[in-house]
């Protein structure tokens, strides 16, 4: 089933408003994700120019629930609107195109809204997603990337490694299984350059140390408050690119220092998909272990609440896990029927599998020896 997923990053303070309207737009399901937004600290000064700014962070809520491409742009208009998410510092909102491929009864899928008027607003439609996935306590030196470049603000999650860390066994590597992903939504022409910064910095050539992977966006708005400073002037820096971004009707009118990056030749792999199972709190590593089976290559599995209202509009949150499987499209239906044969979208698990495609990924594959003759 072809739907739309919204996506909203938020300030913690806000997520409890924004719920409150979905709930009153007919929105009665969502997942809610626990992360953290960073931004430079930037001091007043010609003295500081030249100085490594501090990151300072500050906790986000990111929500998400599936609507009908009718819906769309009205419930991102609404949103965008009431919460004055042009503003630089308010917030990120974006939408994706995802196949739901199986799902438990308990979730209801496609929900319908109901406005007594349709909103509207100019969404950016040349942006694209990244998410890197590192070791814990490697998430910030990535976070720092957009940020120096002035691309967009980054929000990190945390989550924990399954799969990959036994493969590496041979070369004798020790990797934790803690995990933050740092996810970006920016300009897909930044898009090379950023990819490249990740894998430099975030050392991804290398084994065990992560993976970083591009996705499409349909349409969205982006959070460009990247620093935290005082300023004299009646706008700041940020305000007056964001209004420039709003006449442009985009990003791509941006010069950045992003384009004076070498782009080295990287091998990057190609026909992958992003597989997203979501499941009763504690099953994620039961279910990644059949889904390796048929060619998952490994998950990174992170907690998530699940909100839903019943019918008699009664709050019921639960626990789950999302498990977030990059894999080669051609696996994708085997990986889906080795799950389902494990009856995971039975009640004792009540999951959800649904996927996204992915453009490109970059992680460290060890070279194959050629054999001498």
């Amino acid at each position: 089933m072809k739907c739309v997923k919204i996506n909203i990053i938020l300030n913690k303070n806000l997520a409890k408003s924004v719920v409150d309207d979905l709930y009153a737009l007919g929105i009665h399901q969502l997942f809610m994700e626990v992360g953290r937004s960073s931004l430079l600290n930037v001091n007043a000064g010609f003295t500081n120019i030249l100085k490594r700014h501090n990151l300072v962070s500050y906790p986000v809520e990111i929500l998400s629930f599936l609507v009908d491409e009718e819906n769309e742009t009205a419930v991102l208009g609404y949103i965008a609107k009431k919460y004055d998410l042009r503003s630089p510092g308010k917030g990120t909102i974006y939408s994706q195109e995802i196949d739901v491929l199986h799902s438990h009864p308990e979730y209801s899928g496609v929900q319908e809204t109901h406005f007594k008027r349709k909103y509207t607003e100019n969404f950016f439609h040349q942006l694209v997603g990244i998410t890197c996935v590192v070791q814990r306590g490697e998430g910030d030196k990535i976070s720092r990337i957009s940020l120096n470049y002035g691309a967009s603000v980054p929000a990190t999650t945390h989550g924990e490694g399954s799969g990959v860390r036994d493969k590496l066994g041979l070369l004798r590597i020790t990797i934790p299984p803690e995990k933050e992903l740092i996810n970006l939504v920016l300009s897909k022409h930044d898009t090379n350059p950023v990819m490249e910064l990740y894998i430099e910095v975030g050392k991804l050539d290398e084994p065990g140390r992560g993976i970083a992977y591009v996705y499409p966006i349909k349409q969205g708005i982006v959070n460009t408050k990247i620093s935290r400073s005082k300023t004299d002037q009646a706008a700041s820096l940020e305000q007056m690119v964001s209004a420039i971004d709003a006449l442009k009707g985009g990003m791509e009118w941006r010069k950045s220092s992003l384009e004076r990056e070498a782009t080295k030749h990287r091998d990057f792999l190609f026909d992958l998909t992003e597989l997203n199972l979501i499941c009763e709190e504690g099953k994620g590593t039961e279910l990644t272990e059949a889904a390796m089976s048929s060619g998952a290559p490994g998950a990174t599995i992170c907690k998530i609440r699940f909100n839903s209202l019943d019918e008699d509009l009664e709050l019921r949150r639960h626990i789950r896990e999302i498990c977030k499987m990059i894999v080669p499209t051609a696996k994708v239906q085997a990986i889906a029927e080795e799950l389902s044969a494990t009856g995971c979208f039975e009640d004792d698990a009540k999951a959800m599998l649904y996927s996204l495609p992915v453009d490109k990924a970059f992680t460290y594959r060890a070279k194959e020896i050629k054999k001498r003759s």
